[in-house]
């Protein structure tokens, strides 16, 4: 079982074996604000509150997690809900917990510089542990001879997972062209331009490029699923375009 003692333990003892620090950042109890003075989601679930009550946060470069008080939540209001950014890549992209109304944390999602999304993992303690186990497998093979960046180029190569490219819908063909509750209940709510994709499901890897199909954008979320539509935006004027 994947849990925050056990990631914090496997992060010390990586700490140990690589020529930098991994900062492990202390958490939290999981119920009161976090350190930018944000309310944390609540009630926050038993699983994740129990990953930040054991971790705050850490860094592989060049990746750097910050599970409580991350600066980027205060910075993109194309996010549906911003309230838990948790890293970022150093050159405009988020990775988030996708938190539906019901207080459940769901997927873990990236959205890339550009605007589009991509499917981490289906969970917080899955990514966690895939990105702890990816930087603890790298340790034997990626020598430091040739310093850091070695080490950070692999490590960030191996992180990603290649998946398919989701569909992306006009929101017209949904309103009556599906049986589907959550599409068509969107697709009712946003402007003709506006394209979705659903994310049920979906394997890691998966990506839905909004930023191909619509330019710059603004991201809504199904009331009842992780089904998101890309409304077309002007962000000078802060309105749909």
């Amino acid at each position: 079982m994947i849990t925050g003692h056990s990631l914090a333990t496997r992060l010390r003892s990586l700490a140990a074996r690589v020529p930098f620090d991994l900062a492990v950042l202390p958490g939290l109890d999981g119920t009161g604000p976090d350190a930018t003075g944000l309310p944390l989601p609540a009630p926050v679930p038993p699983a994740e509150r129990e990953l930040l009550r054991h971790l705050g946060g850490f860094s592989v470069p060049p990746v750097e997690v910050r599970l409580i008080g991350h600066p980027g939540r205060r910075s993109n209001p194309a996010l549906p809900d911003p309230r838990h950014v948790v890293s970022d890549d150093g050159g405009g992209g988020f990775t988030w917990v996708d938190l539906a109304p019901d207080g459940t944390w769901g997927q873990v999602l990236m959205q890339y510089r550009e605007g589009g999304l991509y499917v981490q993992a289906p969970s917080l303690a899955a990514w966690l542990d895939r990105l702890v186990g990816t930087a603890e497998d790298l340790v034997d093979g990626v020598g430091f001879e040739d310093g850091v960046q070695p080490y950070a180029d692999e490590f960030w190569d191996a992180l990603h997972p290649d998946g398919p490219e989701l569909p992306l819908h006009p929101a017209p063909t949904l309103r009556t062209g599906t049986t589907d509750p959550a599409l068509a209940a969107l697709a009712r709510t946003v402007p003709d331009r506006a394209v979705l994709a659903d994310l049920r499901d979906a394997a890691p890897g998966s990506r839905a490029r909004f930023d191909r199909a619509c330019g710059p954008h603004r991201l809504l979320r199904a009331a009842d699923a992780p089904v998101f539509a890309a409304v077309p935006w002007d962000w000078q004027h802060d309105r749909p375009r």
